[in-house]
């Protein structure tokens, strides 16, 4: 081999050494473009699919949010009530019935004699059984709307475990006259005694078509299960609804699948469908309200055709080019010869006519610029490797746009919650204003306190929105003369029954004379009042928190201290980003969305001023300082 290399012509071992050379350099390139493309395409695939579940188990979530909205208005609303009016409360549950097709009845049902002390009267009566309580059901079931008395009320869960525990009931799926229902129920509980239900059923029928309508790539569709696994919606075995559960279909994928849903947890499995014996990706996410999930099944070829389709392409474009370059090559290779072979045949002319003693000849190749086509034509190829490279940048940068869907739908949702909002501060209002009975002055107070208390659910509401347009760039102040003495007094207030219901002493401590400044005030009470929602949140029963505000120099000195659970040291740095929390453990137990203090930081940003946290560490409490200049003449937002 040395042998033939060392008679090879040097144009042969200049072609062979740059197409080859060529060849290497533009393979191993290619291979690790299209190796990137396809992984990021395939990252992205996934993302989309993973962002898809979660934004319609959010949308799920909010109807379920919504329907247990109007059960608990029913049952707060029955708390208060004292007129003693059966007929007033029927044409209250029919109204609501009517007025939300989503829901197949409508109800309430009172321990004997707690609604009017009447129940002899009522006995066998329309709308009543034998026991004349007061149990009427406002029911589409069976075709027309219509009022029954309410069956099994002894037995089944919709009652007896509201009226056990004394708390709010999701019910996993259950037959009530041969429907398949869930049911929202809410206790009424009045002076610490409880004394009945409200409530609203769902059909699974409703669950069933709406799911049903989600449709992803061209196959690809939707389950909702229960946290048991019991499968409320089929697109193609309506057999299955509410009788077969995820494990029964005994696959090791699906079974793990189960156990996740179980404990309220989203992922993703790879397996076979059992529908269709397709192998599919399943991604799963929990919808909170009534611990259901949802689950979307995609078929992995449809999921992952674009990468395919992608990387086949790109293989086409590559070996098109190293053709191309290969041709190129050789045109490269002749360049360099050619000047060379004119040096030799100038030489050989200077050779010969030395030999007759004529010594005047002169070789006048330009070597060096004949040489200098070759970084030229490197450099088109690079040009036309750079091209593609651009390309493929670009069809990234339009996939990471899809990233932008999670924000328009926290702006969509925080719209969607304002519903079950509007009730519950309509039918107070309505209580206050006594068109549902004759309030003393100490029920008015209360009913003011829930006015007040639905109005600040509506600000955090509207701290998502106004979450989304700090990505958007698009917030909005109004700026006015405020007394931060009093927004902190009526935050106080309004957090004290929350605090004395845990166990906490709750104690205020604001210098007489703080001035006023200028500021949103809005935004303000929104950002302390998640500071001081936070110490109640994460200080045990028997703890204490204090807020103390006093004139610093030239600032608003605003300090909640509390004895809870105190910070480490080493995530104090992190607290006021986006989405941080502590830990898994800490989520679970207290809950939280981890918006809640940077929403907190940017409010104070935008007047001017600064919050920040101190602890000495876990077990000993935490501090939080607000800082608010009085004269801020220049915020303009």
């Amino acid at each position: 081999m040395k042998v033939y290399w060392a008679t090879m012509p040097l144009k042969t071992k200049l072609i062979l050494s740059i197409v080859i050379g060529l060849f290497l350099v533009l393979a191993a390139t290619t291979a690790v473009i299209i190796s990137t493309a396809t992984f990021q395409q395939e990252k992205l695939a996934y993302q989309q699919s993973i962002e898809t579940t979660k934004n319609i188990a959010n949308k799920f979530n909010g109807d379920m949010q919504s329907n247990h909205a109007i059960g608990q208005t029913i049952a707060n609303s029955m708390v208060e009530y004292e007129s003693g009016n059966r007929d007033e409360v029927n044409a209250i549950l029919k109204r609501l019935l009517v007025e939300n097709p989503n829901l197949i009845g409508t109800y309430v049902a009172f321990e004997p004699n707690a609604f009017d002390g009447k129940d002899e009267l009522y006995a066998d009566t329309f709308g009543h059984d034998s026991t004349g309580r007061f149990i009427p059901y406002w029911t589409k079931i069976g075709g027309s709307l219509h009022l029954e008395p309410l069956l099994e009320y002894e037995t089944l869960d919709y009652y007896q475990e509201p009226k056990n525990t004394k708390a709010e009931v999701i019910t996993e799926p259950y037959l009530y006259q041969g429907e398949l229902i869930v049911s929202y129920v809410t206790p009424v509980i009045r002076d610490g005694k409880f004394i009945g239900i409200g409530g609203v059923d769902v059909s699974l029928n409703y669950i069933d078509e709406d799911v049903n309508q989600v449709r992803v790539f061209d196959t690809g569709y939707a389950l909702a299960t229960s946290k048991t696994g019991i499968l409320l919606s089929h697109p193609v075995h309506k057999e299955w609804i509410g009788t077969k559960t995820l494990t029964d279909f005994e696959d090791p994928e699906i079974v793990s699948m189960a156990k996740d849903i179980k404990n309220g947890t989203g992922g993703n499995i790879e397996t076979l469908d059992p529908t269709t014996g397709k192998e599919v990706i399943m991604f799963y996410e929990p919808v909170k309200t009534g611990n259901y999930s949802f689950i979307l099944v995609v078929p992995k070829d449809e999921m992952l055709a674009g990468v395919t389709a992608l990387r086949n392409k790109l293989i086409i474009v590559s070996v098109i080019a190293l053709f191309f370059m290969g041709g190129l090559g050789y045109m490269i290779a002749l360049s360099v010869t050619k000047p060379i072979e004119d040096i030799v045949d100038d030489f050989k002319h200077i050779s010969d006519g030395a030999l007759h003693g004529k010594l005047d000849s002169r070789a006048d190749t330009e070597v060096e610029v004949d040489f200098k086509e070759i970084p030229v034509g490197l450099n088109e190829i690079l040009d036309a490797l750079k091209k593609n490279s651009d390309e493929l940048r670009k069809a990234n940068e339009e996939l990471k746009s899809l990233d932008r869907m999670k924000d328009e739908f926290l702006s969509n949702v925080s719209h969607e919650l304002k519903t079950p909002l509007t009730l519950i501060k309509g039918y107070t209002e309505l209580l206050c204003e006594g068109k549902m009975g004759q309030l003393n002055k100490e029920q008015i107070e209360v009913q003011n306190k829930v006015v007040r208390n639905a109005e600040r659910l509506k600000r955090l509401v509207d701290s998502l929105l106004y979450l989304s347009k700090i990505q958007a760039s698009n917030v909005e102040y109004v700026f006015e003369t405020v007394h931060v003495k009093e927004i902190i007094e009526i935050i106080l207030e309004d957090m004290r029954m929350i605090a004395d219901l845990k166990g906490i002493e709750l104690e205020m401590n604001l210098e007489e004379d703080l001035p006023k400044i200028n500021g949103d005030k809005d935004k303000l009470t929104d950002m302390i009042t998640n500071i001081v929602d936070n110490a109640i949140k994460f200080t045990p029963s028997g703890g204490k928190v204090t807020v103390t505000s006093f004139k610093k120099e030239g600032d608003i000195h605003i300090v909640v201290k509390d004895t809870g659970i105190g910070i480490p040291e080493d995530m104090i740095d992190n607290l006021f980003q986006r989405f941080y929390q502590l830990d898994a453990s800490r989520t679970r137990k207290y809950g939280g969305t981890g918006l809640g203090l940077y929403i907190s930081m940017t409010i104070a940003q935008a007047h001017h001023g600064d919050i920040w946290a101190t602890s000495e560490g876990e077990g000993k409490g935490t501090e939080m300082h607000i800082e608010i200049p009085i004269s801020n003449r220049n915020n303009h937002l």
